[in-house]
């Protein structure tokens, strides 16, 4: 797992990530602390990249393939960040040659989050204790709920792109729906099918993503952009890939302060209170409201069969005061707690940037390191800066090897680079 940042105000944007990787080997779990997780994407230009999630796109480590688009691609130079990024997302199709056993492989692990997610709902009903017959009523309406938030999502492969697909991806859907779970109820086969397949042609990002975060500066661009994707895999000769988040800076945005990957600790620092924790809040507190209501009725000696008529009439009044309150609580949190940290973090000189986005970071990382749960986040934290004159600026960077010892790299490191035309092409000179 991981944390990362990215804080901008209009003169920088700063990017932090820690240096844990969790592998899971024969069941149990690995930690190393000195994974690689942001990059700069260019030896010449004001923009860089993180990643985080899934550690490999197609069997390729990210650090390679973001090295390689580097290498490749020494002087190239685009109007935007989202240019940048689009040439990014574009060369994850073309650098290698990837064949349709490839696709399939990730039809297939994308496929099987779907089935584990119901396996799991399995587990659950049997140490509740249903019955074998309850157990399949159950996981019937679970997978039909999916279905139905699926079928309502945006395509990513259309029908007919799905059925034009080779026969490697529709054995995936039949080898998922008859394994497992199919093979223990018959009659949920058919569903499962539909849920395998679904799960696939989707427009929305399985577990198994990996986060890609581009930051900068383009050429024509005066103040920091922002954009990112979770990226699952190249299906049928198509990049999977949802955009998460897109921060285009304006002269009167009020900036940015937004993590990645685990994400509580800095809301909890941002908004005064844990994420999980407000969702449980909120729930406790319509379960009161609805059922104090109820209690005050029959407290006053209403019959019950009027309790029961007056209940979908005090569900709505209980619903309208509830979205008022939790309006109001939104802005309190907002005004009290984040606004003030983002208009301060709109004034800080670029050291004090890098310094925000680390403790940020490292914030998350101490409280997995006390805590009761695997420790997700740690390690060095590599933190850059990134700004229109300086460019990309390493403030703090782990290195595998000694630089004194490694001359030849050091010396070595820009001698690809020469100059380039701002619209993405190459000189012919360089």
């Amino acid at each position: 797992m991981t944390a990362e940042i990215a804080i901008s105000n209009k003169s920088a944007i700063a990017l932090a990530a820690d240096s844990k990787v969790t592998l899971s080997i024969a069941g149990r779990q690995k930690t190393y602390d000195t994974v690689n997780k942001l990059f700069s994407l260019s030896k010449t230009e004001p923009v860089g990249a993180m990643v985080y999630g899934n550690a490999e796109f197609m069997g390729f480590p990210w650090e390679t393939i973001l090295k390689e688009y580097r290498r490749r691609k020494p002087t190239k130079r685009f109007d935007t960040v989202f240019d940048w990024a689009d040439d990014i997302l574009a060369f994850l199709k073309d650098f290698f040659p990837f064949a349709h056993e490839d696709g399939a492989n990730i039809s297939h692990m994308i496929g099987a989050t779907a089935v584990s997610g119901i396996f799991d709902r399995y587990i659950e009903a049997l140490q509740e204790g249903a019955p074998t017959e309850e157990v399949a009523v159950i996981l019937q309406q679970e997978i039909d709920l999916h279905i139905h938030n699926l079928e309502n999502a945006p395509d990513f492969l259309s029908d007919e792109e799905w059925r034009g697909l080779e026969n490697g991806h529709h054995q995936v859907v039949e080898e998922l729906a008859n394994s497992g779970i199919g093979e223990t109820f018959e009659d949920l086969r058919p569903a499962l099918r539909r849920l395998v397949e679904l799960t696939i042609r989707k427009q929305i990002s399985s577990p198994i993503y990996s986060g890609l975060v581009v930051a900068g500066f383009g050429e024509k661009e005066l103040l920091p952009s922002l954009v990112a994707f979770q990226i699952d895999g190249i299906i049928g000769g198509k990049l999977k890939c949802t955009r998460s988040t897109r921060f285009d800076s304006t002269r009167q945005s009020q900036g940015l302060i937004q993590p990645f990957a685990q994400t509580d600790m800095v809301y909890r620092f941002m908004e005064g209170i844990d994420p999980n924790y407000a969702v449980q809040l909120r729930a406790n507190i319509e379960a009161l409201i609805r059922q104090n209501s109820l209690d005050t009725l029959a407290a006053l000696g209403v019959p019950d069969g009027d309790i029961e008529a007056m209940a979908p009439a005090i569900e709505k009044a209980a619903s309208a005061s509830l979205e008022a309150f939790w309006k109001e609580d939104a802005r309190i949190r907002w005004e009290q707690f984040a606004e003030p940290i983002i208009d301060m973090a709109m004034s800080l000189p670029k050291d004090e940037l890098a310094n925000l986005a680390e403790s940020l970071v490292s914030l998350t990382s101490l409280q997995r390191r006390v805590s009761r749960e695997i420790e997700t986040v740690g390690g060095a934290i590599d933190v850059a800066v990134i700004s229109k004159g300086d460019g990309f600026v390493w403030v703090k960077r782990k290195h595998y090897f000694n630089a004194d010892r490694n001359l030849r790299f050091v010396q070595g490191y820009f001698s690809e680079y020469g100059t380039s035309k701002s619209d993405g092409e190459e000189d012919g000179n360089a």
